[in-house]
């Protein structure tokens, strides 16, 4: 009688079944566990149901890692990889037929192949001369980067066979291992790994996995000279972008190849960040614009591991700033390009994250604090939630001897604090429709109009460096009071023209005395000055400041411009009883922009 293994040899190969159910679909129809018809830009089954398309871009993950839902999540949430689409030769290979082709086949070839699967044989290989300035290509074919990309990252685009040869294939450290598989010169086809002379893999860095690193050299540059200064309206030697997040991120290229760190997850994200503004600049050039996907999936994938992997106390500590400094470059990254999709899901799990460290560990150093106040306030001008560890109310927020936020965007530790409060009064009275203390209120308004610039510290600036922090702290403050006294108390644009004409008249004096030699304000205060202005006077001189600023390539001041023109006319073909406020728009026009 034959054993049941040698039964099973002989037994032929099922067919390959035929996956239908996908995960490509709208996030809505994802929700509402219905099959999608994936329109763009929203499906058609949510517009004849009368459902909010909330599209189909990649999305990180933030739930809590104790729990078992995390994995399945993951999976869920990245979308469907190429290789799983249904016209995929992937999809389309038998595998078990694939496998034992590669049984049968000589074991004197270089390198054995069948399908989407290949072995390749082993052989010493030199060790790399980074420092001599030698470029090592290390792009993969098809076939190989089927093999060895993360399963849970895909573009969402589609690119043409041509465009795909100038794409650098995702690497996913958790499968890449210890060893990089690189191009032989002299026989580009042929794959090896390289070793060190013991015989063990050698483990090249992050650096050693760029195929073109003059793109990346183009793009650091543009960030240096151009974005930094641009991110901030007041440029100084020791403007964060270029002082904390730069280091951070080229620190990421020495590091391990078969490791993902906060590091090389920064430094994607700039890249990304700046391949946006370079393909904003140029008009949307596709190419760059191409370039700058690719960097912005090795972000998240790269953030993803690295958050996952966080296991000491040690690692926490030296991961910590560069891990928040990557969520925060993501709002960055929506800020050029005026998308309303996945810059809130970023912020929002960063502050999940955040509520699992305490507040004080970010006071240690400059370069955290830094960071740390960054995050906060485009998180408080965004109306993120922040989360319980961060008490905005006690005077140990936010370390006064580090704070930065004022001499660079003119943001005060006072008025930045009053935001915070203002927008959990406002999410607290609206949910629970409890009326608002009238003594509270009042304590609160007089504490605001108390918070004056006359008073800010600009010691060791030049006079025409403390001229424009203070007009621009001035903007910042009369913005405050606009909004506090439209959302919490809710007057009339009427009665606050006086407070708009102080804040447009500083928005033009600093362009007056910095012109094209200055960077980009925050949006939030123009925007919620802007959105109050009621006469055809301040309107016109408001968008003739929004004209000036379209030399910064930031997409979402242009957008922020047009919803505040859509106010405009709305209000004037409104009755005078009714009150129509820019939160209002933003809800019927769908639309969620970064207001920072």
């Amino acid at each position: 009688m034959k054993s049941s293994t040698s039964v099973r040899r002989r037994t032929k190969p099922r067919q390959p079944i035929k996956h239908t159910k996908t995960f490509s679909g709208c996030w809505t129809c994802r929700d509402r566990h219905v099959k999608c018809d994936e329109g763009r830009p929203e499906c058609t089954r949510c517009l004849k149901g009368g459902f909010d398309c909330q599209g189909y871009g990649i999305r990180l993950v933030w739930v809590d890692p104790d729990t078992q839902e995390r994995e399945q999540n993951i999976r869920r949430a990245i979308g469907t990889p190429e290789i799983y689409e249904d016209d995929s030769r992937f999809m389309q290979i038998d595998v078990q037929e694939a496998l034992e082709t590669i049984d049968r086949l000589s074991t004197q070839s270089m390198g054995l192949s069948s399908g989407p699967f290949s072995v390749f044989a082993l052989k010493q290989c030199p060790p790399l001369d980074v420092e001599a300035g030698n470029e090592v290509d290390i792009s993969y074919s098809a076939a190989e980067a089927g093999a060895l990309c993360d399963p849970s990252i895909g573009f969402q685009e589609e690119y043409s066979d041509e465009e795909d040869q100038d794409i650098e294939e995702i690497i996913s450290p958790a499968l890449l291992g210890a060893s990089t598989p690189v191009y032989d010169r002299e026989s580009p086809r042929e794959t090896a790994l390289c070793t060190s002379d013991g015989g063990h893999p050698r483990i090249s860095r992050h650096l050693d996995l760029l195929p073109r690193p003059s793109e990346q050299r183009e793009l650091i540059h543009h960030w240096t000279s151009f974005l930094c200064w641009h991110l901030v309206p007041i440029d100084r030697p020791d403007n964060p972008f270029r002082s904390v997040f730069t280091p951070m991120a080229l620190a990421g290229l020495t590091s391990p190849s078969d490791q993902s760190t906060g590091s090389i997850a920064l430094f994607h994200a700039l890249c990304a960040t700046s391949a946006f503004s370079r393909g904003q600049l140029l008009n949307g050039d596709a190419q760059t614009l191409t370039l700058a996907m690719k960097h912005y999936h090795l972000a998240i994938m790269h953030l993803r591991h690295s958050l996952a992997n966080i296991n000491d106390h040690r690692q926490a500590e030296d991961q910590r700033g560069s891990i928040l400094a990557t969520i925060t470059m993501f709002s960055a990254m929506d800020m050029i390009t005026g998308r309303s999709s996945e810059w809130r899901t970023h912020l929002q799990g960063g502050a999940s994250w955040l509520a699992t460290i305490e507040g004080k560990v970010w006071d240690r150093d400059k370069s955290s604090s830094m960071v740390y106040q960054g995050y906060l306030a485009i998180a408080a001008l965004c109306n993120i939630n922040l989360p319980s560890t961060v008490n905005v109310e006690s005077e140990d927020f936010l370390d006064e001897r580090n704070y930065v936020l004022d001499r660079f965007f003119g943001l005060t530790r006072p008025i930045l604090k009053h935001i915070v409060m203002m927008n959990s009064l406002i999410k607290r009275f609206s949910t629970t429709k409890l009326s608002i203390d009238a003594e509270a209120l009042d304590e609160l308004e007089l504490q605001l109009y108390e918070q004056t610039p006359d008073s800010l510290d600009l010691e060791g600036l030049d006079p025409r460096g403390q001229a424009l922090t203070r007009h621009h702290a001035y903007v910042f403050y009369y913005a405050s009071l606009i909004y506090f006294q439209r959302t919490v108390r809710r007057r009339p644009p009427d009665e606050l023209q006086e407070l708009v004409k102080f804040a447009v008249a500083h928005l033009e004096d600093i362009e007056d005395l910095g012109g094209d030699a200055i960077g980009c304000t925050l949006v939030w205060p123009p925007f919620v000055v802007a959105c109050e202005c009621q006469s055809i006077d301040l309107q016109q001189r408001m968008l003739a400041w929004y004209m000036l600023k379209r030399r910064h390539g930031f997409m979402n001041l242009e957008k922020s411009k047009d919803i505040a023109m859509e106010l405009w006319q709305r209000r004037s073909l409104a009755p005078k009883d009714v009150d129509i406020q820019w939160q209002d728009v933003l809800k019927d026009l769908k639309m969620d922009i970064v207001l920072a």
